[in-house]
């Protein structure tokens, strides 16, 4: 990467976590790696994510957060604060989902009380004002929703009873219960970030 010093790198989905999060602390140790920490976007794994955060000695965890996936403001987020560990949120968005259950949706007359303009600033503003969040990972495949998303940084964020009012707002809306049933990106068709228009046979 033609870098003396990578700034974070932690071991994705808990792959190897038992060989591999060693192997990082002791480049950390050597100077080569400033942070270390462990990912997953499953909440089946939320049980080991939470043993890592109070065992492992971590500088990061990155777990999935959303304003329908709050499983991890019971336990998880709470352990991270107490033990200094920075969060980062995947999946705020749920792959899109949460854009297609308020596709032609107004967004509610109190999302202007903290300054949002749009749903993108709504979702991730739910997500990153909780006090424990360090950050939060959008992704898009759209240049043009990078200033959306952006636009969540501006204004005041929810406080605690702003954000109870929005999760209630969600969940009066038709669809949002089963919402994590439905598929990923709904109405788009990922293919690989290179596709070969005649791509040559193996073998």
């Amino acid at each position: 990467l033609s870098r003396d010093r990578i700034d974070v790198m932690q071991v994705h989905s808990l792959v190897n976590v038992n060989a591999v999060l060693p192997l990082l602390k002791a480049w950390k140790a050597e100077g080569r790696i400033r942070y270390v920490g462990v990912t997953h976007h499953d909440p089946l794994y939320n049980s080991a994510l939470e043993s890592w955060i109070e065992n492992g000695d971590l500088d990061f965890v990155q777990l999935r957060y959303s304003i329908r996936q709050r499983g991890v403001e019971d336990r998880i987020l709470p352990a991270a604060a107490a033990r200094g560990t920075a969060v980062l949120a995947n999946m705020p968005f749920e792959k899109a989902r949460l854009f297609e259950l308020v596709k032609g949706q107004p967004l509610p007359d109190f999302a202007s009380d903290f300054g949002c303009e749009n749903w993108a600033q709504f979702f991730l503003k739910y997500v990153i004002s909780h006090p424990a969040l360090t950050c939060a990972i959008p992704a898009t495949t759209n240049p043009d929703r990078v200033v959306e998303n952006m636009g969540a940084l501006s204004g005041s964020l929810p406080d605690d009873s702003m954000r109870t009012r929005m999760v209630e707002h969600m969940e009066s809306l038709p669809g949002f219960d089963n919402l994590l049933q439905t598929p990923w990106y709904p109405g788009k068709n990922f293919s690989g970030l290179v596709r070969l228009p005649n791509p040559r046979p193996i073998g």
